[in-house]
């Protein structure tokens, strides 16, 4: 009789380690989905989020200010929501399209009153403190924010907002001018 040692052979543990490293690919591969999944949902969420922070901005300024209705402004700049209250100088709530030297610093171009404008060539949402000049970032990768009169007191509001990798969310909502 042969006296053989208790053991795998070198073929059996081969076969195993072959057989684990094809489990642990699988598991790798569902795992990296999962991740791309993850961060693809993030990504759009986060696009969304830009989007609808723009819109709630723009409707607010339209709601809370009395006396509201869209204008075009003079010489193709300062186009957007203004108000004039009886007795009251004009000002501007929402500018869409400020004078280049606005967007270049010099806040005195902006039309009296503007509190939140549109940067088309950054792509920025942006909100103007008049009293100490400062501005804040309202909301970037916006493409697209159009204001059209549907009638003197019924303004279409549409946002479009793309990030780097080419994903859109649009928005289009309608407010009353008050």
């Amino acid at each position: 009789m042969m006296n053989r040692d208790k053991g795998f052979t070198i073929l059996e543990v081969m076969m195993a380690i072959v057989i684990f490293g094809f489990l642990m690919m699988m598991v790798a591969q569902i795992f990296n989905g999962e991740l791309s999944l993850m961060n693809a949902t993030r990504n759009q969420s986060e696009l969304e989020q830009k989007a609808r922070t723009a819109m709630v901005h723009i409707l607010d300024e339209i709601k809370l200010n009395d006396y509201t209705y869209y204008s075009t402004g003079a010489e193709g700049y300062n186009y957007g929501v203004y108000t004039q209250a009886p007795d009251h100088p004009q000002q501007c709530l929402i500018n869409l399209k400020p004078a280049p030297a606005a967007l270049a610093g010099d806040h005195s171009a902006f039309p009296t009153g503007t509190r939140v404008y549109y940067n088309h060539g950054q792509r920025e949402l942006w909100y103007r403190d008049e009293a100490t000049n400062s501005v804040n970032l309202i909301a970037d990768d916006i493409d697209i924010i159009e204001i059209f009169p549907e009638t003197s007191r019924l303004l279409r509001i549409y946002v479009k907002a793309t990030d780097s990798t080419g994903s859109e969310y649009e928005l289009l909502t309608w407010s009353r001018a008050y």
